[in-house]
Parts: C-alpha cells; sequence; structure tokens
C-alpha cells in the first residue's frame, strides 16, 4: 500500500521529491559545513568566488552594510545547519548501533552464504509475487524452503536446493507439523522470512467474520506460529534473522483496509517485540537480527483486482523485484532495520503523529460525502447477517 498518492492528493510528485532533495542538501553537514568554512576561514580568494554569482545575479550579498549583514545571516544559518546535520549523523549511527544490538561488530555467529550454501532461508507465500522473487534470488546464496498454499512454479522447482512444502498456513496444526518435518529433513532455518499476506479490500461491514479471521491467520498469525518454532534454534546458535513483509499500511487506519492495516501494524510490533524480548529475556538474543519491510504498491496478487482503479489514481505500482532485492541485500548483510520501498515513503512513516485534522484531510473526510444507496446498504451488511432493510431505514 502506498500513502504517497492519498495524502498528496494534487499536489504534483515532483514538487515533493524536489523539496526532499533540498532538505536533504541542507541537512548534509559535509556541505554547509564546508561552505561555513569557506565564508569564515577559507582564503578570500576563495569566498569571493563563492559570493561572485550572488553578488551579479541578486542584490543580497553585495559589499554594502547590508549585504555584509545577510552575509553574517547566511553563516549564522550556516552554522544552524550544520550542527543539525552532525546531530542527524550521530542520531543514524545511534540507531545503526542499537539496530545491531548494540554491538559494535557481528554480535552473533558468522554468516555463511554464498556458493556452499550453508544457511536455510524459509520463505512462505514462495509461490507468487515477493516470494517468488526472493525465491529465485536467495536460491543462488543459501538453501530455500518455500512454503505456500498455491502450486510451485515449474522455474522454481528446477532451482538447484529450492523445496517447496504446500501448507496453508492457517491451519495451525498442518504448520507446526510441517515445520517438525523441515528441522529433521534441512536442520536449523536460520532466515525466516513471514511474507505470505492476503487483502480484502472492503469495509469492516463488508467483510464477513471469515475473511476477517482467515487475513489475521495469514498475515499475522502465523508469523507468531513459525517465530515460535524456528527462534530457539537460531537462539541456540546465536544467529539468525527474522524478516516480515509489512506494508505502509503499518502506519495509518486506511478506510477499507482496517484488517489489513490492523494485521501489518501487528507484523510491526511483533517484529520489534521479538527484537525486544530477543535482547532482554533470552540468551544469544543479541545475535538475532529482526527486520520489518514496508512496501508501497507493488505488482503482487493482493493487486489483481484494483488495477484499474490505481491506474485512475495514477499510480503505476513497482514490480515485486524492488522489494525482494532489499529483503536480500539486508539479509546478506546481517542487518536489522525497518525498511520502506521506495525508500521515500519514509517521510509517511509518522502520519499516525499528524494531528487529527491533517489526517482526516489527507484522507478526504472532512468534505467525504457518504453513500446513501440502496445498493450500498445491501452490500455493507451482506457479509455478517443482518437485517439490511432496518438498517437502511434507520439510515434515513
Amino acid at each position: 500500500m502506498s500513502l504517497g498518492k492519498s495524502i498528496r492528493g494534487n499536489t504534483p510528485s515532483m514538487t515533493l521529491t524536489t523539496i526532499s532533495g533540498l532538505t536533504k542538501l541542507a541537512s548534509e553537514p559535509l556541505l554547509t559545513g564546508g561552505l561555513l568554512y569557506l565564508l569564515t576561514r577559507g582564503p578570500p580568494h576563495l569566498r569571493a568566488r563563492l559570493l561572485a554569482p550572488f553578488q551579479s545575479t541578486l542584490p543580497l550579498f553585495t559589499n554594502t552594510p547590508k549585504g555584509v549583514a545577510r552575509v553574517a545571516t547566511l553563516i549564522t544559518l550556516l552554522k544552524i545547519l550544520t550542527t543539525a546535520g552532525v546531530l542527524r549523523r550521530i542520531n543514524q549511527a545511534l540507531n545503526r548501533l542499537a539496530w545491531n544490538n548494540w554491538c559494535l561488530g557481528r554480535s552473533g555467529a558468522e554468516w555463511t552464504f554464498g556458493p556452499a550454501k550453508q544457511e536455510v532461508v524459509l520463505i512462505t507465500g514462495g509461490s507468487s509475487g515477493f516470494g517468488y522473487e526472493m525465491v529465485r534470488s536467495f536460491s543462488k546464496h543459501a538453501r530455500v524452503i518455500a512454503i505456500d498454499v498455491s502450486s510451485f512454479p515449474a522455474e522454481l522447482d528446477a532451482l538447484s536446493d529450492v523445496h517447496f512444502y504446500q501448507c496453508d498456513i492457517t491451519d495451525t496444526s498442518a504448520l507446526e507439523a510441517l515445520c517438525g518435518q523441515i528441522r529433521r529433513e534441512h536442520g536449523t532455518v536460520s532466515v525466516l522470512i513471514n511474507n505470505a499476506g492476503i487483502g480484502i479490500g472492503k469495509t469492516l461491514l463488508e467483510t464477513s467474520n471469515a475473511e476477517s479471521q482467515k487475513l489475521l491467520q495469514v498475515n499475522l498469525f502465523s508469523h507468531m506460529v513459525l517465530i515460535r518454532e524456528f527462534l530457539p534454534a537460531m537462539l541456540a546458535q546465536k544467529k539468525g534473522h527474522i524478516v516480515s513483509i509489512a506494508s505502509m499500511a503499518s502506519f495509518v487506519a486506511a478506510p477499507g483496509l482496517i484488517d489489513y492495516c490492523i494485521s501489518k501494524i501487528g507484523a510491526l510490533y511483533l517484529t520489534e517485540g521479538i527484537r525486544a524480548e530477543c535482547l532482554a529475556h533470552y540468551s544469544g538474543g543479541e545475535g538475532i537480527c529482526t527486520t520489518s519491510i514496508h512496501p508501497s504498491w507493488h505488482q503482487t496478487g493482493i493487486l489483481k483486482n484494483g488495477g484499474d482503479q490505481l491506474k485512475n489514481q495514477g499510480i503505476v505500482p513497482d514490480p515485486p523485484s524492488r522489494v525482494s532485492d532489499v529483503v536480500v541485500e539486508q539479509v546478506l548483510k546481517g542487518r536489522s532495520g525497518r525498511l520502506c520501498v521506495p525508500k521515500s515513503q519514509e517521510r509517511y512513516m509518522g502520519v499516525r503523529n499528524w494531528p487529527r485534522w491533517a489526517q482526516d484531510l489527507a484522507f478526504g473526510l472532512a468534505s467525504k460525502k457518504k453513500a446513501n444507496s440502496a445498493e450500498s446498504a445491501t452490500t455493507a451488511l451482506k457479509g455478517v447477517g443482518a437485517d439490511v432493510s432496518a438498517w437502511k431505514q434507520e439510515r434515513e
């Protein structure tokens, strides 16, 4: 899911990109610090060359009292930007240290990805979408186990050291039995990628209890089951990586996607919570990496019925390989993190902290006219067995 289109409204994407680029430049201490040095301590001829273009085109930095004052103001601004940039870099360094479980070097056993294929990577939902691409990519570096309720593509089945198991992950007993079989046949799973996911795309009243239950079982509860099954062995060898494919929907309660958003914020909290529990409660926990991936719109099965609607909104989904490439790179480098794909979507991670009025404006709730047709009334409650006619009369 992408927040970009719904939040931007009619604001051109190029404008946001330009603003974002200028902001990054202004917060880069090497740039602002370099300019500050040239203006305050640099040789006079370099300072003159630096100001010459502005003096010739703008009457701001001329050799007049006002011009000198403006240069002083510019120097003050550069000092502020440089200080802010340095603090930003320190913050980034501390974040990297924290994500590395507060260890300067590798905190657990060494990873052995490569032609020897000593690591075992388990991927749910491996038959299509992100999972399909990850199976292809990881097969070059590790033994891969793919789980899916759907059949496995022949081209993936032909890959070396790729093993497929067909299983409905909403059947907890069957999934637990399969995990035992995988341990017996392949040993310790060192990388667990909880990728399988489904979406419904209906309002809460349009969605049946069975549909919501299935969605939460696939998108969230199966994650818990698989973590319980494979994390103990990871802790024993002080090495493991748990990856959750969440969504940009983790950061917002979008109308028409409530159950999906609940499952994705749950995946985020599960990933960060298991990291905290590993560090706080378990020996060897410092060797466990955790990563949540938050994709925007991508060409996966979840969007198979929404292509025209996205096209009408000017949204062009990215290929699923964009996400799989990020996951593979993160795992091979042995890093933990919370990553948005594309990275530009990070600016929407804080949407939950926006004022209520701003969030309502972003989703058009301030002026949204509520449908009041008989068709919408019938659709809204047909999945839960309510008395539609009585509900319609109450609305009227």
